[in-house]
């Protein structure tokens, strides 16, 4: 045998630590940017929504945005507007998405389900909500102590104007609140009972949305109708095992709607009131969205993660966005007008108007993706070990 020399085994036990610890980095930097590996329970087609959500939520402030610098009159505003009905069903997608993930669920406590839930919610809405009111007003107009009280009534009150768009954030909320109730109902009543609940939910909108056309007014059907409750059961009951029948109705109902929406938007005018919200044409859309996502997927089933091809770049990126899409929605407003619109002063209708659209939303997807990452990963991380540690 040869003789020995300690300096070749200290070299590779060096190199053998060195390399745990990168194979060890890149499993941590896995896991933070696109968390655990799916489990056997998992519906692809869910996250899939979820990305078409969170790419429509960009997209239809940049496109809403165009159209509201665009003359009513052109043939440009009708076709923007086309796309703001075709982008705004995000909100009720996100609706649907949250429906079907959570009111399945029936062996989890009421207590168990706040903690959860709604800490997840509820502590990036307030810390967000901050920044924004902060960024308008200043920090110390909006932090001194005389003014936190006020501060806390207004986040009690709904959406600051500095962020419009969290009124969905206020909306899922609420779902939450009566989530354990819809809970227990869903799980005692058959499914021929269902269907006839999903056709009331579509019957009540119908009348809350058209029966004003008639100079009648139903405020109480109003509010509730606007509690998008009837759109959270809907996306619990198509992310069911339903018919064939079932789901071809609901695609051709989308056609239909979505038809029907341009011909009142490329033939009338005063429409806003009777297409957008959770009118039935618009249920009828995002449900057929839905069903064609959720049916494509089961129909195809090689196109579905295996082993393995979780890790695959689609699959990455449908993982990554899909994480981050709650963060993604709220941090979006705040890139597209003030780093896009102001800082880098990207004109949405410079270069042709789909030119500018698409620059404004590529980069404002970009640039909240990757605000989304970092305050994820650095502020709601300190705060959840803050949190980890008090309840210790």
């Amino acid at each position: 045998m040869g003789r020995y020399h300690p300096g070749v085994g200290t070299a590779l036990s060096c190199t053998y630590v060195s390399s745990m610890k990168h194979v060890k980095w890149k499993q941590q930097l896995n896991y933070k940017l696109f968390g655990k590996e799916p489990g056997s329970s998992y519906r692809p087609f869910l996250d899939i929504l979820r990305v078409i959500a969170t790419l429509f939520v960009v997209a239809i402030h940049t496109v809403s945005y165009a159209a509201s610098l665009t003359e009513r009159t052109s043939a440009s505003y009708q076709v923007l507007t086309l796309f703001v009905f075709t982008f705004v069903s995000c909100n009720l997608l996100f609706v649907m998405i949250s429906g079907a993930l959570l009111l399945p669920v029936q062996h989890e406590s009421a207590g168990a389900f706040y903690r959860k839930r709604l800490l997840k919610v509820a502590v990036p809405l307030v810390v967000y909500y901050i920044l924004y009111v902060c960024a308008k007003n200043g920090v110390i107009a909006t932090l001194s102590p005389a003014k936190l009280p006020g501060l806390f009534v207004r986040m009690l009150s709904g959406a600051p104007v500095e962020a419009p768009h969290f009124w969905l954030i206020y909306v899922i909320l609420f779902l939450y609140l009566i989530t354990p109730l819809l809970r227990w109902f869903l799980g005692h009543i058959p499914d021929a009972v269902c269907r006839g609940l999903i056709i009331a939910i579509f019957v009540t909108n119908a009348v809350s949305c058209y029966l004003p056309l008639l100079g009648i007014a139903l405020p109480l059907m109003d509010r509730v109708v606007g509690t998008y409750a009837g759109v959270y059961v809907l996306g619990y009951y198509l992310s069911k095992e339903n018919t064939r029948r079932q789901n071809a109705f609901f695609l051709a109902a989308g056609v239909l709607s979505y038809l029907f929406t341009a011909c009142l938007i490329f033939g009338t005018s005063n429409y806003e009131n009777y297409i957008y919200g959770n009118a039935p044409t618009m249920m009828f859309y995002a449900a057929g969205l839905f069903v064609l996502v959720k049916d494509l997927a089961q129909r195809n089933p090689r196109s579905l993660p295996a082993d393995g091809t979780f890790r695959a770049p689609g699959w990455l990126f449908v993982r990554l966005v899909s994480r981050y899409s709650y963060s993604v929605l709220l941090i979006h407003w705040g890139v597209l007008h003030v780093l896009v619109k102001q800082i880098l002063r990207v004109n949405v209708l410079g270069g042709g108007i789909w030119g500018g659209c698409f620059a404004m939303f590529a980069l404002t997807f970009l640039f909240s993706l990757l605000g989304a990452i970092l305050l994820d990963n650095t502020l709601f991380w300190a705060i959840d070990c803050i949190g980890r540690k008090r309840k210790r």
